[in-house]
């Protein structure tokens, strides 16, 4: 879609804190691609809102390339640094949970479903 758009999004946020993903990708390419439950699948370099948190933490390379049972890695994952899905959305876009109906749209959206299995 990326190649064809130019950029595409995809974001996952679960209330009950079991997991944060996202997927940014532009012209073809996957900028970004992260995991909360599955750290060994990430792609790409932190950015934008991610890279900010991280750094707050003092963590200046990727969350996935921490050693899991360290300290740093615990005080991330205990609250994802507070970066779930939605800030990322948030800074990328537009934050799903809090655009109402009067907010407009700030460039075109695309909605694409998948085929049912038959």
């Amino acid at each position: 879609m990326s190649a064809h758009f130019g950029k595409a999004q995809l974001f996952f946020h679960s209330e009950q804190n079991d997991g944060e993903a996202w997927l940014i990708a532009e012209r073809g390419r996957i900028l970004r691609r992260w995991i909360s439950e599955y750290p060994e699948l990430a792609l790409g370099e932190p950015f934008g809102v991610e890279r900010r948190l991280l750094d707050t933490y003092g963590i200046t390379g990727k969350p996935e390339d921490l050693e899991p049972n360290s300290d740093l890695a615990g005080g991330w994952a205990t609250s994802w640094g507070d970066c779930p899905a939605t800030t990322v959305a948030e800074d990328s876009s537009v934050d799903p949970t809090t655009a109402d109906a009067d907010m407009g749209s700030i460039n075109s959206m695309l909605l694409a479903t998948a085929p049912t299995p038959e």
